[in-house]
C-alpha cells in the first residue's frame, strides 16, 4: 500500500473538515424552527387539507402574528387562491387566534 505523506492528509482533512462546515452553514438557515403539537380542532383539519398545497402546515404553525394579523393573513390566503368557504374561513381564522396568535392571551381577555 502507498504511504501518504502526512501533510496531504493532514490538508484533506482540513478540507473535508471546511466543505462539511461549510455545508452545515448553507443548510442552517433553511430550516425551520419544529412547531409545538398544533392543537386539534376543525380548524386544525382544515390547515392540514388546504394550507399544504402551498406551503407546510408547519410554516403556519411558526408563524409569528397577532389576533388581529392572522385573520388578514388568512383573508391573504383565499386572495392568493386557497379554497376556503366563509364558514371555513371564519373556523381557520378563530383557530389561528385562538391557538397560534402571538398574544392570545390578551386576545382571549377581549373575546377574539
Amino acid at each position: 500500500m502507498p504511504r501518504i505523506d502526512p501533510v496531504v492528509r493532514l490538508a484533506a482533512a482540513a478540507v473535508t473538515f471546511a466543505a462539511a462546515a461549510l455545508l452545515g452553514a448553507v443548510a442552517l438557515p433553511a430550516q425551520q424552527p419544529a412547531a409545538p403539537a398544533p392543537a386539534p380542532g376543525p380548524g386544525l383539519e382544515l390547515i392540514n387539507e388546504r394550507c399544504g398545497f402551498c406551503h407546510t402546515p408547519n410554516q403556519v404553525f411558526t408563524a409569528k402574528k397577532t389576533a388581529a394579523e392572522w385573520p388578514a393573513l388568512v383573508q391573504s390566503m383565499i386572495d392568493r387562491g386557497a379554497e376556503l368557504s366563509p364558514e371555513e374561513q371564519k373556523t381557520v381564522s378563530d383557530y389561528v387566534v385562538a391557538n397560534l396568535a402571538t398574544d392570545r392571551k390578551a386576545a382571549g381577555a377581549t373575546g377574539h
